[in-house]
């Protein structure tokens, strides 16, 4: 048995036969979640253009950088730049969110929460957390605990 510190100060035990019933609801939530978030999938006005950049990805928006010119061209090399940052830093939050789930297994559950909160950043970065936010919710009540701080 192990504890974690709660937010009022209180310690709470957890039991890994207990939790979630079983490790199906956390690693389903890590799952959609990687699939919500692999890169732009909001509305943007990008740039000076005022770009949409939903559902492209970096390379496309780079064949689009050599596909025209003057200001056009050099707005579309900024977006795939962009894009690319984005990808990158949801590939980072999947690979957070695995290490979420692989600490929670070894029943360390300070450490699982800090992965989360960590991926929760890196989409915060562009958009309200969506995808691994819900992540630590399944996370929260699969531990029967009160929301754990990042």
């Amino acid at each position: 048995m192990s504890v974690v510190p709660g937010v009022s100060g209180g310690r709470y035990p957890t039991f890994l036969s207990q939790f979630m019933n079983d490790w199906n609801a956390l690693r389903d939530a890590i799952r959609v979640a990687k699939s919500l978030w692999t890169g732009c999938h909001w509305t943007t006005q990008f740039g000076s253009l005022g770009i949409d950049l939903s559902g492209l990805r970096s390379r496309q928006a780079m064949l689009a950088a050599k596909a025209t010119r003057g200001a056009e061209s050099h707005c579309w090399s900024e977006a795939a730049k962009w894009l690319a940052s984005v990808e990158q830093d949801a590939s980072l939050a999947a690979g957070l969110a695995d290490l979420a789930l692989r600490a929670a297994r070894g029943d360390d559950l300070l450490a699982a929460n800090r992965y989360l909160g960590e991926a929760i950043a890196l989409e915060e970065k562009y958009r309200s957390s969506i995808a691994y936010a819900s992540v630590r919710k399944v996370f929260e009540q699969g531990n029967s605990l009160e929301p754990l701080t990042r």
